[in-house]
């Protein structure tokens, strides 16, 4: 498999290395060359021991073109489609677009829909932690109905951002990048839209409809040049009547990244790095005793589960209607995120 990743920041550098652990070559773009540099002798060697050297760093002006199995697309979100709907003419099997998809505007995204499906293209969005062991074990605990009818679904990622700009040294802070302004993409509605989309695809798995009414806070901060939300909140309902919540903000301190899915018999709770050792999930059920399992990562080990999980959808296509991270459940969110920032509504996804 031979892939080219676009963008050398964090992003760009996990999904770099979790392809090579797949084994696969790797081509990497930025159009600033320090971003290449920086990412060759400081990020990539700091988190992962040393540089690789089989990783392949070009410009733009230098980037091969064709004969990639797959395209992905680390961007900044409000320049995401652009570059993703060029890539379209190389016709790699997949594409994985890194969230949320694009800014809150969906300009070319209707487009980029239509024009990867005739292309044969299986588009997937990084919405990793949907795929990751915790969340797969709640989804099939739901589809078991162990805990009774669903009564409510709730959803938090709650996390200061300083740790996003400590991975980023070389920002001063949100008004140096996308992540300060909505508009572009940023601010806590679309830097933790995970917990939107967690909403999603937990409501499909406990089989409570798809989403048909939602309405959204974002609460504005100018801070600087910056203009962006820092704080999210959404109510959501299903097709069958089931509503629920989801907070998204970049204050709270220590991180909350959390759901809960509250049935009449019992309840299913999943904790981003609930333990010290990586994610967990706590049950109850009837009266029995309350159980907790542990599922053992660090922070690569998403990415690497993320690409994982596409070679599987690769080799056995039915898989990806039903991917949790397939296109249409990245549409979903823009269509709440839409809404959200006062945008008016463009149906152009089936899911919602």
């Amino acid at each position: 498999m031979k892939v080219k990743i676009y963008g050398a920041g964090s992003i760009g550098n996990h999904l770099a290395q979790a392809s090579r652990r797949m084994g696969w070559d790797v081509v990497v773009v930025d159009p600033n060359r320090e971003a290449l540099r920086r990412m060759k002798e400081d990020i990539y060697p700091t988190r992962y021991g040393a540089w690789d050297e089989a990783i392949q760093l070009c410009t733009p002006a230098d980037e091969p073109q064709g004969g990639f199995d797959g395209i992905i697309l680390g961007t900044p979100p409000d320049v995401r489609m652009k570059v993703a709907r060029a890539a379209i003419a190389e016709r790699p099997k997949f594409m994985l677009l890194e969230k949320p998809l694009c800014a809150p505007s969906c300009e070319g995204l209707t487009e980029f829909f239509i024009e990867s499906n005739e292309a044969g293209i299986l588009s997937f969005v990084g919405y990793d932690h949907a795929v990751s062991a915790g969340i797969e074990w709640v989804s099939g605990m739901l589809g078991q109905e162990m805990i009774g009818k669903i009564l409510t679904l709730d959803v938090e990622f709650r996390e200061y951002w300083g740790g996003i700009f400590k991975a980023h040294p070389w920002l001063s802070g949100p008004a140096d990048t996308y992540l300060g302004f909505t508009e572009r993409g940023g601010g806590a509605s679309g830097e933790h839209s995970h917990a939107l989309h967690l909403w999603l695809v937990l409501a499909l798995a406990a089989g409570l409809g798809t989403c048909t009414k939602a309405s959204g806070y974002l609460h504005m901060k100018q801070d600087g040049g910056a203009f962006y939300d820092d704080l999210a909140a959404f109510t959501l309902e299903t097709s069958l009547g089931v509503t629920g919540r989801v907070v998204q903000d970049v204050v709270t301190q220590p991180t909350r990244k959390w759901a809960r899915i509250q049935g009449t018999d019992g309840f299913i709770e999943w904790i981003c790095n609930g333990t010290p050792d990586g994610d967990l999930v706590r049950w109850k059920q009837g009266d029995k005793p309350e159980g907790s399992l542990g599922f053992p990562k660090k922070r690569p080990d998403d990415f690497y589960r993320e690409l994982q999980h596409i070679a599987e959808a690769l080799k056995e296509p039915h898989l990806y209607k039903n991917s949790p991270i397939s296109l249409d459940t990245g549409l979903a969110v823009m269509e709440i995120l839409r809404s959200a920032s006062g945008e008016s509504l463009k149906k152009i996804n089936p899911l919602f």
